[in-house]
């Protein structure tokens, strides 16, 4: 009796206020307090990339075959020992450079690689990296390691500012030729067709290796003029005549990619975390790994260390072969479904390399270009590396340049870093 008693009262009002819906509604909203409003989007799998952060480290190489990686400093470095670009897609799927970092600065260094590592993230912010490494040795037709694989070569074209006709040029906007046309057996620029796919404006006569400038308009009335009868008209431009001239074939330039930079795939397993990180639990793939560390990432997701690497692409160590350059670096996640596979087959079945890209792949799950600026080269005179480095960082200081590029490990020594 003595509850019944406690809940007469709040009957009696619920009585009292049933003729009137509105009241009641208010009252049932003091009593009852709803959860805050939330949206979840549905991700259907890893082709919802909807974002992506680059982060781009400062390296050197170990005695074991590890790379120490530098990290976020707080003491101010002359050159950025850590670097980021972030990456996301409107609702078209075009994808826009969001960050304040525009494109990665370099050195050209046989002392130094620099870590370059690949974070993607679904509509909701998840961290999805690990959708592309699944594997079930049941079902290896579902397994996704076995099917992607990222692929580094150049690219074309840039997203800030959407510029066509960006191919490989000096740090003060000239092309080089070598990356920039297509050429007949004698070594001669090929003049361009209304069949041509690409073309570039070039003068006609007094042709000079290296020194075309990259102009905006004309690399825009170039695109247009692609495949139409245009692209056979001479256009005057200071006095000069120019005409479109064929570019490089794309497949091409993959292949001269390894003359600009090289590439070694350093993915993990889980491909997530750090090399060497110690372990509790289970995996992605439900397996329990207490008491163990992360590996590199083998074939079929092996544990054991004998078995033949896996490349996904999601870390790697870059290297950079030549000074006074910029490019753009494309970057794309091949899904490979013909029936040459990600693997090549041998005794020890072996993955393609990095610049690798066969014309029968046309899946891509993303496709994007990073640019990068090789600043300087630390290999040839140091007064020249120097004066190179501060054309872009003027507050650098000659000394701490000198410690940090030529004095060994000491300056790094209570540097954050990772293991790669």
């Amino acid at each position: 009796m003595r509850h019944t008693r406690n809940f007469l009262p709040l009957i009696g009002l619920l009585l009292t206020w049933s003729c009137s819906d509105d009241k009641l509604g208010d009252l049932m909203k003091s009593l009852v307090k709803a959860p805050p409003a939330s949206i979840e989007h549905i991700v259907k799998g890893h082709e919802q990339i909807h974002s992506v952060q680059a982060i781009l480290r400062l390296s050197q190489l170990n005695d074991n075959g590890t790379y120490t990686a530098y990290d976020i400093s707080q003491s101010v470095t002359p050159i950025p020992v850590y670097q980021e670009i972030n990456f996301s897609k409107d609702i078209q799927g075009n994808i826009s450079i969001t960050s304040p970092r525009k494109a990665f600065d370099v050195v050209k260094s046989r002392e130094f690689l620099y870590a370059l590592e690949l974070k993607y993230y679904d509509v909701n912010g998840q961290l999805i990296n690990h959708q592309f490494s699944n594997y079930d040795p049941e079902d290896e037709e579902e397994s996704t390691l076995t099917v992607h694989q990222h692929f580094f070569t150049i690219q074309n074209y840039t997203l800030d500012g959407n510029k066509p006709l960006t191919y490989p040029m000096t740090l003060d906007s000239l092309y080089y030729d070598r990356y920039l046309y297509d050429t007949d057996d004698t070594g001669q620029r090929v003049q361009a067709t209304r069949y041509s796919p690409s073309g570039i404006y070039a003068p006609i006569d007094n042709h000079r290796a290296n020194q075309l400038h990259y102009d905006l308009p004309l690399a825009v009335m170039a695109s247009e003029a692609a495949m139409k009868k245009e692209a056979e008209n001479i256009v005057e431009k200071d006095g000069q005549n120019y005409r479109l001239f064929r570019t490089i074939d794309i497949a091409q330039l993959n292949g001269l990619t390894n003359e600009i930079f090289s590439y070694e795939y350093r993915d993990t397993d889980p491909v997530e975390e750090t090399l060497g990180k110690e372990l509790s639990g289970y995996d992605d793939l439900g397996r329990i790994r207490t008491g163990t560390t992360v590996i590199r990432l083998h074939q079929k997701r092996s544990l054991n260390a004998g078995e033949p690497i896996d490349a996904l692409g999601f870390k790697g160590m870059l290297c950079f072969h030549q000074a006074d350059i910029c490019f753009q670096m494309r970057v794309c996640i091949c899904h490979i479904i013909t029936s040459h596979g990600k693997y090549i087959e041998g005794m020890r079945p072996r993955t393609h390399a990095f610049n690798d890209i066969s014309p029968a792949w046309n899946s891509f799950d993303i496709d994007y270009p990073i640019p990068f600026r090789v600043i300087a080269d630390a290999d040839a005179n140091h007064t020249q590396c120097l004066r190179a480095i501060q054309r872009f960082y003027p507050n650098a200081q000659e000394d701490d340049l000198r410690e940090m590029l030529w004095g060994g490990t000491t300056y790094f020594r209570r540097m954050p870093h990772v293991i790669m």
